[in-house]
């Protein structure tokens, strides 16, 4: 760690982890891989916050170097990549989880339906494993042409 990293991380962890993730464009893409199933730079980049090609590809890069998410090549076509979230990444699934019933109280213009919201506040445990074996789905699906 450089000394200008341990001076700005100072053993906070909320500072350490809006480091790592808390760019919004970070936070998007990783929004979209553990909420959307999105995995190609093409899906990234038609997401409807416009995010720019240049930012697009240095935030990949980032979550990539932060371990957040791993880049494989596709075998079937070589010119595409796909990108694949860490054990490190999809740790924050629970709060994600948690900033959408969050937004169901707070932000009257969000996607997120008052009722997963209460199916989340009633049983948390089955929401977060059907998240996770949505991302296990898709990832399946591509880790088995590599």
């Amino acid at each position: 760690m450089k000394k200008s990293d341990k001076i700005m991380w100072s053993g906070c962890p909320v500072r350490y982890a809006a480091g790592v993730f808390g760019d919004k464009w970070c936070f998007v893409l990783l929004r979209d891989i553990l909420l959307h199933g999105k995995r190609y730079y093409g899906e990234f980049a038609a997401s409807e916050e416009g995010i720019s090609t240049n930012i697009l590809a240095d935030r990949l890069s980032r979550l990539e170097g932060d371990d957040m998410l791993t880049r494989h090549v596709d075998p079937n076509k070589r010119s595409k990549v796909f990108y694949l979230p860490t054990r490190k990444a999809r740790v924050l699934l629970p709060a994600f989880l948690g900033m959408m019933v969050w937004s169901t109280e707070f932000d009257d213009k969000t996607a997120a339906p008052a009722s997963f919201a209460k199916a989340f506040r009633e049983n948390p445990k089955a929401a977060i494993a059907w998240y996770e074996a949505e991302i296990d789905r898709v990832n399946a699906g591509l880790e088995h042409s590599c």
